[in-house]
């Protein structure tokens, strides 16, 4: 079967394939309130001109229909033009059910030239079945070797997911990312007895890879260990968020976050970055969480929140920060996860890194022989500071006066044991005493990081235990730990505001 001059496909046309992409598209949009204003029509119009450098005229008097067929037309023929269509319409509907659904169709373009001979509607009605949002993430970061962090907002089949693969560059000698997936797929469908379902994907893989001379990689990529991503992983999930001192209102911090949950590696996703008043941060946290967890709303891993924070912040008990904290009783931080703090100014100043990584080594390597120190009361910095560095066996420093305040003696304290490299900090944000020395004895007898994490967790539970009305009496709600892994560091942070370049 031929249709103008096209190639001729199993299935439908190539020719066919485009022009019903391209009618679907221009239905898409000729339905949206944009186009359907005119104000807003000519300001899509001049989005596209001073993107694309394309001359597009504006709706006037043409019916709806036939000029948005035009405007896809001349993207189609512009290269990224589809795309920037998608994106222009994005900056006036922001992710409205148009804007999801027409970079849908942008993918279903780019995989139908990726695979230009073949009609991939066949696919669909397997692949639209699978709709776990941890599990498809999970089969795209294996497949893309993990290029592919997050799926994107539109992308909540394995059929879209499928898609816009296909349009991702593919590294030398390395499967393409949407086969590896339709590969991965297919295990998981044997795994779940449908090996029907899974001899399908199978046949249409193998006839891509011969079509394609990829028949050896193909059976390199069939040689690796299949793991189940339905099962829960052991590595958690990890939310940072980071504030940077503004460095010119006191009052005011630069709000950077990652999201962290491949269970493979370190690939931390930047959010946006805002810069807010101090009186903001606890509202802004609550939203970040809110969104995370509207993102991992499948996730089996445990969550952990790192707070990346600078001196002014540390006696803030962010730990009891709320979540929902609209509701009626919102919930504090640590009822729901493990909640640590880091150092900004350590991850800042390069120069510190290298005992930090080293006491990190003794730590994670050799935990049976680490041991923690207690400061002593008005003993000076510089001495703090040779005893910490006389011993690489000690990974853990229990300070003698909170960090975070006005006192000199405190910050001198905490800067030693920076430079010193010491990993783990523990403090008293209250004035607990002797209840702090008992807590932080208990907590600081095991040497292991998950067991110091427990026991932690443990008194803070005491703590919640009472209830909002008491639990401020309790030396677990004034328990703080920084604890700094240098094998997570944060990376560059996402767009929005650049703090460094504003200043």
């Amino acid at each position: 079967m031929t249709a103008g001059g096209g190639h001729e496909v199993e299935g439908r046309s190539a020719a066919r394939v485009r022009n019903e992409l391209m009618a679907e598209m221009a239905g898409v949009l000729a339905a949206t309130e944009t186009v359907r204003r005119q104000t807003g029509a000519d300001m899509l119009v001049q989005d596209l001109s001073a993107e694309l450098r394309l001359s597009v005229d504006p709706p006037q008097d043409q019916p709806l229909g036939l000029w948005s067929r035009r405007v896809v037309k001349a993207c189609a023929e512009t290269d990224e033009g589809l795309q920037t269509l998608a994106r222009c319409l994005g900056y006036a509907e922001q992710a409205s059910v148009s804007v999801l659904a027409l970079w849908r169709l942008v993918d279903e373009w780019e995989a139908a030239a990726f695979f230009k001979d073949t009609d991939l509607h066949p696919l669909r009605p397997v692949l639209r079945e699978i709709r776990s949002t941890a599990l498809l993430t999970a089969l795209a970061r294996r497949a893309s070797h993990s290029r592919t962090q997050e799926l994107e907002e539109w992308c909540d089949t394995g059929w879209e997911v499928f898609l816009h693969l296909a349009g991702d560059n593919t590294a030398a000698e390395e499967l393409p990312p949407s086969m590896a997936f339709l590969s991965l797929v297919s295990e998981y469908l044997v795994k779940e007895g449908r090996t029907e379902e899974a001899e399908h994907l199978r046949r249409w893989n193998r006839k891509q890879a011969q079509l394609r001379g990829l028949a050896e990689e193909m059976a390199i990529w069939q040689q690796g260990e299949f793991v189940s991503p339905g099962e829960a992983s052991l590595h958690p999930a990890y939310l940072l968020i980071q504030f940077e001192p503004d460095g010119v209102d006191p009052d005011s911090f630069w709000v950077a976050h990652w999201r962290q949950s491949d269970s493979d590696g370190w690939h931390p996703i930047p959010g946006e970055t805002l810069k807010l008043h101090r009186d903001e941060l606890p509202a802004a946290v609550d939203r970040l969480i809110e969104q995370a967890e509207e993102r991992w709303w499948d996730l089996r891993q445990p969550v952990v929140i790192e707070f990346i924070l600078p001196w002014a912040l540390l006696g803030e008990s962010v730990e009891w920060w709320h979540k929902e904290s609209d509701a009626e009783v919102p919930t504090p931080l640590v009822m729901d996860y493990t909640v640590v703090v880091r150092s900004f100014e350590r991850l800042r100043r390069v120069a510190w890194h290298r005992p930090w990584n080293n006491r990190w080594r003794q730590l994670k390597d050799r935990p049976a022989e680490s041991r923690s120190h207690w400061s002593p009361p008005n003993q000076s910095a510089f001495q703090l500071e040779r005893e910490l560095k006389d011993d690489q066996q000690i990974v853990c420093l229990v300070l003698s006066e909170p960090p975070g305040t006005d006192s000199p003696a405190a910050r001198q304290e905490f800067v030693a044991a920076l430079r010193a490299g010491i990993p783990a900090i523990l403090w008293d944000r209250g004035d607990f005493g002797a209840a702090f020395r008992e807590a932080a004895a208990d907590i600081v007898q095991e040497r292991g990081l998950a067991g110091v994490l427990e026991r932690i967790r443990r008194w803070r539970n005491d703590a919640l235990a009472l209830g909002p009305d008491d639990w401020h009496r309790h030396v677990g709600r004034h328990l703080a730990l920084l604890l700094d892994d240098p094998e997570r560091l944060p990376g560059p942070s996402g767009s929005g505001s650049d703090p460094h370049s504003a200043r």
